[in-house]
């Protein structure tokens, strides 16, 4: 599948900015211009990429344009990889592992039940903690079957696999 490269005219306040020559690529595969800009497809031992120019000046002082969509990671990604191709340097391969901001508040929160546990506190007290105080009042019968429960083992088991060494996956996934 290729990578979809937007090209656009570097503002003349960048200073130099090296130009974009096709001649080191692989195939050309093809060439379209209409009056919405141009788009070439290339084909490379690294990949295929699909440029698109909105100006003749985007391959004279070009500059790439990444939309801030629910892609942005994945096209930056492909930039930096099309940058480094130009570049001539070596070629990341994958995508650097991010902690989103809900990740993270899941991950403090494991840790909190893995704090909570260490310090003698069950299930139910796990629960009232950090969930709700109505689950220390809770009669048996259903606090056996509830969410909150299962809420409060669940974090606890995952805090202590992330401080038993499930911590450098988050090196590896994020």
């Amino acid at each position: 599948m290729a990578k979809n490269i937007i090209l656009t005219a570097a503002p003349p306040e960048f200073g130099s900015v090296t130009p974009l020559s096709l001649t080191p690529w692989g195939r050309v595969l093809f060439d379209h211009e209409d009056a919405q800009g141009r788009v070439i497809g290339l084909d490379d031992p690294t990949g295929a990429f699909s440029l698109t120019l909105d100006s003749p000046e985007a391959l004279t002082h070009p500059a790439i344009l990444i939309p801030l969509d629910p892609h942005y990671r994945k096209r930056s990604h492909e930039a930096t990889r099309f940058v480094s191709r130009v570049q001539g340097r070596a070629i990341p391969r994958h995508l650097l592992p991010v902690i989103t901001p809900v990740r993270s508040l899941n991950l403090i929160r494991r840790l909190h039940a893995y704090d909570l546990y260490r310090a003698g506190a069950d299930e139910r007290r796990i629960a009232t903690v950090l969930i709700d105080s109505r689950a220390l009042t809770m009669p048996l019968n259903e606090w056996r079957d509830h969410a909150w429960r299962k809420s409060a083992r669940d974090w606890r088991d995952e805090g202590i696999a992330l401080v038993e060494g499930g911590y450098l996956k988050l090196l590896l996934e994020g």
